[in-house]
């Protein structure tokens, strides 16, 4: 999982110490140089830097964006443009005294298609995003996007961290990797409508709803969901109710309600009123059969799934559940 793993896609550049700023004039510097096969810019945001503003031009890390809205906004389509946001202190457990203790706390929307949102951190879990009030950290309104490297926080259960939204344009194509999503948020991942989603390597940490669809007419198609970690959540970590032609494969579910044959129905993999999924190698914290928090309640295939050789607590399933 972990943000760690990041590895940043720069565009492609050479000769780039050929073109330095003036000395001590922000914004000076040619953004773009010498380029081979590749015209991106890449964006740096620095909230706790003492001179960030959203007022230059971005393309210099000791001139930064203060804001990752500023930064989306300087994106052109396409360019391989790339986002970087740096470290920040703001983890629930860590030193204020280090300083750097602003957190990114934005409700943003991506509608640049082709840019990659990228947190910069040594931590395992990423650069911590506190979702504002009632919001949605990220909506994606367009296509092929990449969010890595973060870790959302919620307030009160009401918030979203991102949201792969149908509006003007489809919000398909998506990928979000190297991400944790922390208590307080309502939900981690809310795909509508949205297809070819690639979720990979990301924890989900007592959320309510980790992978999100909504139901009817909403349908995710062809996601690939897999290496994902999800712990306690409680109202569903993989809930796709209309998922069709959809990988699931090597993600981890616990959930200590099912240790007690109390989970709710549905709570680890929800595919019940779509079709053809593929669905194998889970690790599920539930024992096989039919009983409260087992198998066959808290998972539900849908018409013409197939699922291989899921590892329960008791058993490797040889059957969809029913």
């Amino acid at each position: 999982m972990p943000a760690s793993d990041v590895r940043v896609p720069l565009p492609l550049t050479r000769l780039a110490p050929f073109y330095p700023s003036q000395f001590g004039v922000p914004n000076t510097g040619a953004d773009t140089g010498l380029r081979h096969s590749c015209e991106g810019t890449v964006f740096y945001v620095d909230p706790n830097h003492s001179d960030a503003n959203d007022s230059r031009d971005g393309t210099e890390p000791d001139a930064p964006l203060a804001t990752v809205a500023a930064a989306i906004g300087k994106c052109e389509a396409y360019k391989g443009d790339v986002i970087l946001v740096m470290a920040n202190n703001a983890g629930p457990y860590n030193d204020a005294t280090e300083g750097r203790t602003t957190s990114v706390n934005e409700a943003v929307t991506v509608d640049v298609p082709g840019i990659s949102i990228i947190g910069v951190s040594s931590s395992p879990m990423g650069v911590y995003w506190y979702v504002p009030a009632d919001s949605v950290g990220i909506t994606i309104n367009v296509t092929d996007v990449v969010i890595e490297g973060f870790a959302f926080f919620g307030n009160d259960g009401d918030e979203t961290a991102i949201h792969a939204s149908y509006d003007a344009e489809y919000g398909d194509n998506v990928t979000v990797r190297h991400c944790y999503f922390g208590e307080d948020l309502g939900y981690g991942i809310n795909l509508e409508y949205s297809w070819y989603a690639d979720i990979h390597d990301c924890m989900f940490d007592e959320v309510g709803y980790g992978i999100y669809n909504a139901a009817a007419d909403d349908d995710v198609a062809y996601a690939r969901i897999y290496r994902n970690w999800f712990y306690d959540c409680p109202s569903g970590a993989i809930w796709l109710p209309d998922g069709d032609r959809n990988f699931i494969s090597l993600n981890e579910i616990y959930n200590n309600d099912a240790a007690q044959d109390a989970a709710a129905a549905n709570v680890m993999i929800n595919l019940g009123n779509g079709s053809r999924n593929l669905v194998s190698r889970n690790t599920l914290g539930c024992k096989d059969g039919a009983g409260n928090g087992h198998y066959d309640d808290v998972c539900s295939a849908g018409t013409h799934d197939v699922w291989v050789s899921n590892y329960l607590w008791d058993a490797i399933s040889t059957d969809n559940p029913t």
